[in-house]
Formats: structure tokens, C-alpha cells, sequence
């Protein structure tokens, strides 16, 4: 298991293509009634806030399972 973390970009993520396509893919703020956090802003800035309440989210991956050997 590596130790190194590589942060998410449009190189390694499908997010350039919803953005072409038009799709606003969005995550919905846990703070208020109708706050989204863009899913794009969390990937390409370390200050994506909600567009409602301005909540700061900062996006993580963790590996939840380890590839069985075949």
C-alpha cells in the first residue's frame, strides 16, 4: 500500500468531462436547506465553500479495501 497521496485533478478525474457536457455535479451541504458545494471546486481548490451558507469542505479519498491478489 502506498503512503503517498495524490491530490484529485481535471488530469485524473472525469470532472473536465461534466463540465463540457454541462452537468454540474454537486454535493449537498449538510449545514443548510439548500446549500451545494460544486464537486469541481472541490477538486481544483483547496477553498470550495457552499454556495449558500459559505461552509468550507475539503475533498478526501481513502482506500476502503485492499485488491485481492489473483
Amino acid at each position: 500500500m502506498s503512503t503517498t497521496s495524490e491530490p484529485l485533478t481535471e488530469e485524473n478525474t472525469n470532472a473536465f468531462a461534466h463540465r463540457i457536457a454541462g452537468d454540474s455535479l454537486v454535493y449537498e451541504c449538510p449545514n443548510c436547506e439548500f446549500g451545494e458545494v460544486l464537486l469541481t471546486e472541490l477538486i481544483e481548490s483547496d477553498d470550495a465553500r457552499c454556495l449558500e451558507c459559505r461552509t468550507r469542505y475539503r475533498l478526501s479519498v481513502d482506500v476502503v479495501e485492499e485488491p485481492t491478489p489473483e
